[in-house]
Order: C-alpha cells, then sequence, then structure tokens
C-alpha cells in the first residue's frame, strides 16, 4: 500500500487547494475544506491511499494542479 501526501506550500491559495480536492478526488466541499485546512495547520496529510499505480496517477494529477504531492509507502 502506498500514500498520496500533499505539503503545504506558500504557492497555492486555500480555495485553490479545497477546489482540487474536489474536483479529482471527488470529496464533498466540508471535507475537502477540512483537509486542506489540516494540511496548512500541520504541513501535510495523507489524502489518498492504495495499489501503486492508483496513487501514482493521483500524485500526478494532483502535481498538474500545482499541488506539493508525493508517494510514501504505507
Amino acid at each position: 500500500m502506498w500514500n498520496v501526501v500533499v505539503w503545504n506550500d506558500e504557492v497555492n491559495l486555500a480555495a485553490h487547494v479545497a477546489y482540487v480536492f474536489r474536483r479529482l478526488l471527488g470529496m464533498p466541499r466540508e471535507d475537502a475544506t477540512s483537509l486542506m485546512l489540516d494540511i496548512h495547520r500541520t504541513g501535510s496529510a495523507t489524502v489518498a491511499c492504495g495499489a501503486r499505480e492508483h496513487v501514482e496517477l493521483t500524485c500526478f494529477r494532483l502535481r498538474t494542479h500545482g499541488l506539493d504531492a508525493t508517494l510514501e509507502l504505507a
């Protein structure tokens, strides 16, 4: 199992991060906002987990929308 971790950055606006979570990950607005705030407060958060092939695509898609995302072995 692998995790996709999104890191806090000084580039993206909070609204953009929440929007990307809603659009790419299919999260409800409240969950996306809560996760964005968690990343802002703690510096990072796991946003997806699963088989490597699946999370590689998720990580790539988050990066193409400007987020700082990495893969970590669970």
